[in-house]
């Protein structure tokens, strides 16, 4: 069952008890009202027939008649025939319980004989068929004899009253449950519309549509849920994205892998099956073992890349503060040697927190990367300048053949190559910036690459400044 139902049926179940129990309590309130004044009333004119007769007889004492039950009959007889009260009936019974008068319709049906009583005056309710009666019951002793009076009153006056509300209050309430649950079914349908929404989001994004939101503009609990769950979803996409994009980085790699060993080995082997089987002259012989140690040594470099890529995951490092720009010149001046582009230094004294071993790793393969593009002007600055925040930031620029802008975001990739073929013609693997990425990661900093095609390349990193 739909929520909207359930809580209409649940909103008019409780609306039904309260008006059920509130009406009884009014009706059943207004019926003893209306008995207990009919009570006092029949009461009152009880006494004052009682009263009438005994006027009667004490006239007849005083006129010197003989009182008889005879007499006695006779003047309720005529006391009730002559009476405006359609209402009242009497009967009249022996000591003996044997009826003596009566008026009352259907006696039998009252069982009156339950009511006689000598030492009370009594009265109660009964009903016979469709008729009610209030009985009142009294006795009179005379000439030895006791004679008992029932006085029977008609109330059907006040249970026509009451059957009568109760049947306007089950009308009125009948139509107020139907008006209500027209109500407040439009008003369950709007107020559960929001969460039906979130349901057949939760279903979209379920099946697989991660992008799936939620369109819900309020205020309240559910306006907040809704803000929740697309926050939730954000969250959700943004990992599933991300496990995408290791899953594609991580295939990448195996692929960049078994290509970069495959494409050394095939040429290894061919060259040294060459040496092996045929008789070549020197020139032939020299170019084969050329290019099986240059090979040999990309495999070298490659695989220390390698190695140092995978040792700096759990790596923790231990960082020390030195002097920057002095460490550069030392290692520049002991590496220049194997760039073709000569290094020209642009270096601010700074004391910052690193380890020398890994950083020098960052700058000879920004350095290499430089050098590999082929500037214009055959030169690679290296620039070191203080900053406002208290960074020191390192920059290696050229003027060299530029990377792509569709490139630079994935250039920090294992084994990413922007143009694999003129890559592994200047020794390349696609490793040396993912090695870079990493290490700075371990100082708590990150590489920044600008770039423009056929211009030249920029690539730094900022490194927190000590005091000495």
């Amino acid at each position: 069952m739909k929520f909207w139902k359930k809580l209409v049926l649940f909103v008019i179940t409780a609306i039904s008890i309260i008006l059920s129990i509130s009406r009884f309590y009014i009706v059943k309130n207004n019926f003893l009202n209306s008995l207990e004044n009919l009570v006092k009333q029949n009461s009152n004119q009880n006494i004052l027939e009682r009263y009438m007769l005994e006027n009667a007889i004490v006239n007849m004492i005083e006129t010197g008649e003989q009182i008889s039950n005879e007499k006695i009959i006779e003047n309720l007889k005529n006391m009730y025939e002559h009476s405006d009260n359609n209402s009242e009936a009497i009967a009249i019974y022996s000591e003996k319980y044997e009826q003596i008068y009566s008026n009352i319709k259907d006696i039998e049906s009252l069982n009156i004989e339950s009511i006689l009583d000598e030492e009370k005056e009594y009265y109660c309710l009964r009903e016979v068929k469709d008729s009610h009666y209030m009985l009142f019951s009294s006795h009179w002793f005379i000439n030895n004899e006791t004679i008992y009076i029932i006085n029977a009153y008609d109330v059907n006056t006040i249970y026509e009253e009451r059957d009568r509300q109760l049947r306007e209050i089950l009308i009125t309430d009948i139509i107020i449950l139907v008006i209500s649950s027209i109500v407040i079914s439009i008003f369950s349908i709007l107020l559960t519309k929001p969460i039906d929404s979130l349901n057949k989001t939760t279903k979209k994004i379920a099946s697989g549509n991660f992008s799936e939101r939620v369109n819900i503009k309020s205020k309240d609990e559910i306006g907040e849920l809704a803000n929740s769950f697309n926050l939730m979803a954000d969250q959700v996409e943004n990992k599933i994205n991300e496990l995408n994009l290791q899953v594609k980085q991580k295939n990448d790699f195996i692929n960049g892998f078994t290509h970069e060993l495959k494409t050394p080995m095939t040429a290894i082997v061919g060259y040294s099956d060459l040496l092996r089987l045929r008789n070549t002259d020197e020139e032939t012989s020299r170019k084969a073992i050329n290019y099986i140690y240059s090979e040999t040594k990309r495999l070298e470099k490659l695989s220390f890349k390698l190695m140092k890529l995978m040792s700096l995951s759990n790596e923790k490092i231990e960082l020390e503060v030195f002097e920057i720009s002095e460490f550069i010149e030392k290692m520049v001046k002991m590496e220049s040697i194997i760039f073709n582009s000569k290094i020209e230094l642009n270096l601010e004294k700074a004391y910052v927190k690193g380890d020398k071993e890994l950083l020098e790793v960052v700058i000879k393969n920004l350095l290499e990367n430089s050098d590999k593009s082929e500037p214009k002007d055959n030169k690679i600055v290296i620039k070191g300048e203080r900053r406002e925040n208290k960074k020191y930031r390192i920059s290696v620029i050229d003027k060299g053949c530029g990377i792509p802008k569709e490139h630079i975001n994935r250039v920090t990739e294992d084994f990413y190559m922007v143009d694999k073929a003129r890559s592994r013609e200047k020794s390349g693997s696609g490793i040396g910036l993912s090695l870079v990425k990493k290490i700075l990661n371990l100082h708590n900093s990150e590489i920044f690459i600008e770039s423009e095609e056929n211009i030249g390349t920029t690539a730094y990193f900022e490194l927190e400044e000590e005091a000495k």
